[in-house]
């Protein structure tokens, strides 16, 4: 008898219990936002203009500084690949060719969350939607990272076009059997 009415307090508790749960996550999500909108946006802005940002240094093929419309700047990491790090072949071409692809435009930013070292990791577009990562991608200079890219719909999408990239041998796809840059820096180690 005591099974039974544990099990309907149960039943009745359970959907409270993962509806609070999926809330604070949510709100999560949605607090980051806050913070990315407070750190680089005004309030006067249009909805369309107050996420576009503009590149303003590249450290690497994946990290850098992007800077609001009040010119508040962030350190940002490119979501979902890892490109060659310093010390690796093509290490400096992909660093000058996200530098010639960034300068000078706008990008629509797409915050994913914050790191570790306190870089917000985010999607940049360009204003035909195709982001800049593909574009790393497809001229060999970024692996994806299946480590941290789980968005399906990007990663899978951005998979096909590194094996086209593989299969012409675009950029660091050159060499036979090119080291990623995480066994590159566990190897380091």
């Amino acid at each position: 008898m005591r099974i039974q009415q544990l099990l309907k307090y149960c039943i009745f508790f359970l959907p409270a219990i993962f509806g609070t749960v999926l809330i604070l996550f949510a709100d999560k999500g949605i607090s980051e936002s806050r913070d990315i909108e407070t750190e680089l946006f005004s309030e006067e802005e249009s909805l369309v203009q107050k996420n576009k940002v503009r590149v303003v240094t590249v450290y690497d093929g994946d990290s850098l500084d992007v800077a609001g419309k009040n010119g508040k700047r962030i350190k940002l990491r490119l979501y979902g690949i890892d490109a060659p790090e310093k010390g690796q072949h093509f290490a400096n071409t992909a660093r000058a060719f996200l530098e010639d692809l960034t300068d000078n435009s706008l990008y629509t930013l797409d915050v994913y969350y914050k790191d570790k070292y306190g870089r917000y990791v985010a999607v940049l577009y360009d204003e035909n939607g195709i982001a800049v990562q593909e574009d790393l991608i497809r001229n060999g200079f970024a692996w994806v990272y299946p480590r941290f890219c789980d968005d399906i719909l990007l990663c899978v999408g951005w998979q096909s076009v590194q094996d086209e990239a593989k299969s012409s041998r675009q950029g660091l796809w050159q060499e036979e059997n090119p080291i990623t840059p995480w066994d590159f820096k566990h190897h380091k180690k």
